[in-house]
């Protein structure tokens, strides 16, 4: 939702000197070491260095110019004991070498200088030669060496190009500072979200840099100078982690090891959300959840923006619009939908209101310098009854995470599913910064600090006060949080939307490498506001929108209040016709895009993906952010301009085939496609398994239904579908189905076996049809020995086991079951398979 002010911060564009020059000191000369268990701590001319292997792959480098280290980031990383590094410790008059199976760390003397280099003898990073470690008073920063064959990803929730190297453009300068930053474009920055990590691939190689440092900070990407990366903050300690890959995978999973990974959502948080900020009063909230179900328009969610609120206030319902919130959401709940609330972090300075008078006396909001109450205005401070400035919980403190989060009861109890926190970067509307002054005092878990080291934590460290809340309040139910503000290590808490986008197409086309990017920081649950939040998308952009959000992670239409009616059916028939087989699509693949992100929850790796990801060795991969994977195997090419009559495709070596006709294309080269309003491209890659169910019309009614397996052409190939109950924690104690599927071919012979189910959830009875994609005709098929009837295709879908060819495809239908099966197909007549 947006601001009423919008602030540009400038400060924030500031790059920092060389150390020649503006007062830098630099880290100087190693005068003396201290060898540790796994690391080596040296004293320099310019402070204290410590340089200390977490696992073969993982070391962490600290800058101290004070000569002794503050303490360690209690809140974005999880895990230090990544396992035994192995380390060994070298040196001589002019080096320290530390080494660990996978790495070896030089540090030179004179002056302090850090390179890494892998087993083999190559140089991943290094310090710049000339400048090195520094600091400026409080601030900190390294200049690091940048290669001309380097591109360089991530930094969270930032605008622009996929590859932030940006050479055409002169390199790129990123701050990390959480803002309210409403009706962004392509050069806004900062934005909501501060991860300070970036991923570097060189020449198919990767390694990674966190800096661990919640202060004020800036990345200059190559734009201070082409050949240098330098990074620092405002304060603390230039705390930092290398993270040798060699692949771009491997990174992203040690980097997740390091701050943790996003829980496994709900089932119903993967299907669609329905939301505008002006759903109210309850009877307008009916009509669109009545109108999706007799359009028969697939949706699992409905959203309540601040308007269900009393004057704004927290844990609070306006009864005059929601007379009897508890009745509705059980109605709504019959229907199939799931409701989510907003609910901010500004409770009005209102004596008599529960949530501050309880504020006030467990000494759970932040204070002044001078010890007073902190107060500032933001939604409160315009109600039309009694408007007041708003108080701010300190969820830096554990005690106000807990009270604060108890006060969700009240919502669950209602019947409401989940939260959507927002207004959390903290949003304050004080000119200029846009948030709390500098001096705004904060408990920082036991280790009193202010607001320049709470800020970019502010929002993460909310969501975790809201996630922890839920999951205390209903233990077994997987809580589903919606954050507009985090941090590095938020994804443990909250799902992550881009905050408040404009209605055009620069915008449609900027969320794909805005949403590639986050996931390779760590957040693999986010999505964008589908066809825009400030202004009105054409009916044509709001449905290009839509096929592309198919493939968001989180699928969700938001709007503003100002905006003209923005529902699947608002753009007229023809138009609500491609929007629903849009929706039907998600829901169609709903079994192995909650497969993709259950592997997401486990390894780290994002379930939209760029395609460099998977194919690190393919420089025509590097800088392309107009496509993206979900999962390893679906190619979206999504038409991102207006009256498009084609698109080109890049599809990377290997075979590839028309999700739509089952055609087989080439790959390794980029072609030209056709494109219709109703039929976006989709690519599979040769060898998948996907797995697909008929159109539902929410998750509550997938139970039963007969799964589809999709099986692509290949020599041999493997696969897997993952399924549990959905929405319980019971798949933390085994109570999951994970089942591999294989496929080989040889000449005319086609097997495809599944392996026994592994964990002990079993699912409503169903149909398995496995459809043999390029697969025209086959002579015989049977199962685990025993020979299937041929049916015709309209007897099919009533048979208990057959096969048939129908759609240009062989299927083969029987009773799924827990145990390993192995389906032969003999004779086949296949398309052109390499």
């Amino acid at each position: 939702m947006p601001r009423v002010f919008v602030w540009i911060l400038v400060s924030l564009l500031f790059v920092p000197a060389p150390p020649a020059r503006a007062g830098w000191r630099s880290v100087g000369n190693v005068v003396s070491i201290e060898q540790e268990r796994n690391g080596v701590v040296l004293h320099a001319d310019g402070g204290i260095v410590a340089v200390t292997a977490l696992s073969p792959e993982v070391i962490r480098v600290r800058y101290a110019p004070s000569g002794s280290f503050g303490r360690a980031d209690p809140w974005a990383v999880v895990d230090r004991a990544l396992g035994d590094p192995q380390v060994s410790v070298d040196s001589d008059a002019t080096h320290v070498d530390l080494g660990t199976p996978a790495l070896r760390v030089r540090i030179e003397r004179e002056p302090l200088r850090i390179a890494f280099y892998d087993k083999d003898g190559r140089v991943l990073d290094a310090d710049d030669a000339e400048q090195g470690m520094a600091h400026a008073g409080a601030t900190v920063r390294v200049w690091k060496q940048l290669g001309d064959a380097d591109h360089v990803y991530g930094f969270g929730e930032k605008t622009g190009r996929l590859d932030k190297r940006a050479q055409n453009l002169g390199g790129m300068h990123y701050a990390m500072w959480n803002s309210d930053s409403g009706n962004y474009d392509g050069a806004t920055d900062p934005l909501y979200v501060s991860v300070p990590f970036y991923l570097v691939l060189r020449d198919g190689r990767a390694h990674g840099i966190f800096l661990d440092n919640t202060y004020r900070s800036s990345f200059d990407v190559g734009r201070d100078d082409p050949h240098r990366l330098a990074f620092g903050a405002t304060g603390g300690d230039l705390d930092y982690y290398f993270i040798a890959g060699p692949d771009p995978k491997a990174v992203i999973e040690r980097y997740t090891a390091l701050t943790g990974r996003m829980p496994l959502p709900p089932r119903w948080a993967l299907g669609y959300h329905q939301s505008r900020w002006g759903y109210f009063p309850e009877l307008r909230l009916r009509t669109v959840a009545d109108t999706l179900r007799v359009k028969r328009i697939p949706a699992d969610t409905l959203w309540l923006d601040i308007d269900y609120q009393q004057d704004y206030k927290p844990f609070t319902w306006d009864r005059t619009r929601f007379p009897d919130p508890r009745r509705m959401l059980d109605d709504l709940r019959k229907q199939g939908f799931h409701v989510v609330t907003i609910v901010d972090p500004h409770p009005p300075a209102e004596r008599g209101y529960r949530i501050f008078d309880e504020g006030i006396a467990g000494k759970h909001f932040v204070r002044n310098a001078d010890g007073s109450l902190f107060t500032g205005p933001v939604w409160p401070s315009l109600s039309t009854h009694d408007p007041q400035p708003s108080a701010f919980p300190d969820f830096t403190r554990a005690a106000t995470r807990a009270w604060w989060g108890k006060h969700y009861g009240a919502l669950l109890d209602a019947g409401v599913a989940g939260i959507w926190n927002d207004m959390d970067e903290p949003a304050v509307w004080l000119r200029p910064a846009g948030t709390m002054p500098d001096d705004v005092r904060f408990d920082g878990d036991g280790h009193p600090t202010d607001h320049r080291e709470v800020h970019n934590v502010y929002g993460m460290l909310y969501s975790r006060a809201t996630f922890e809340g839920l999951s205390k309040l209903r233990p077994d139910t997987r809580p589903f949080v919606l954050t507009r503000a985090s941090f590095a290590g938020g994804q443990r808490y909250a799902a992550v939307w881009t905050g408040d986008n404009t209605a055009d197409w620069p915008a449609l086309r900027q969320s794909l490498p805005m949403l590639m990017n986050l996931g390779l920081s760590g957040f693999p649950f986010v999505g964008a506001d589908i066809g825009g939040f400030v202004g009105y998308p054409s009916p044509e952009l709001f449905t290009r929108w839509l096929q592309l959000g198919v493939f968001y992670p989180f699928m969700r239409a938001h709007t503003d209040i100002s905006t003209p009616d923005q529902d699947p059916w608002s753009f007229g028939a023809r138009h609500e016709v491609y929007n629903r087989h849009a929706i039907e699509l998600r829901y169609r693949l709903l079994p192995t895009l909650y497969t993709v992100m259950e592997h997401a929850s486990r390894s780290g790796v994002p379930a939209l993906r760029p395609l460099f990801l998977e194919f690190p060795l393919d420089a025509q991969t590097y800088a392309l952010d107009d496509e993206a994977m979900f999962g390893r195997d679906l190619l979206i090419a999504p038409v991102l301009y207006p009256d498009a009559a084609t698109r080109r495709v890049y599809l990377p070596a290997g075979d590839w085939y028309d999700f739509r006709s089952g055609a087989r294309v080439a790959g390794g080269a980029a072609i030209e496609v056709p494109v219709t309003l109703d039929d976006p491209p989709v690519y599979v890659r040769a060898g998948a398994f996907l797995f697909l169910q008929p159109v539902v019309q929410h998750t509550g009614e997938m139970a039963g239904q007969p799964l589809t397996v999709q099986v692509y052409p290949a020599a041999a190939s493997d696969g897997a579908l993952y399924e549990d109950d959905g929405g319980s924690l019971a798949y933390t104690r085994g109570v999951y189905a994970r089942r591999a599927f294989h496929q080989q071919r040889s000449g005319d012979a086609i097997t495809v076996g599944a392996d026994a189910v592994e964990g002990r959830y079993r699912g409503a009875p169903r149909d398995l049809v496995f459809r043999l994609v390029g697969t025209r005709d086959a002579r015989a098929v049977a199962l685990d020995g025993t020979p299937l009837p041929r049916v015709a295709p309209e007897q099919f879908d009533r048979a208990d086991a057959a096969w048939t060819v129908r759609d240009g495809a062989v299927e083969a239908k029987l009773r799924d079951r827990p145990a390993a099966l192995r389906l032969e197909v003999s004779g086949a007549v296949q398309d052109d398979v390499r």
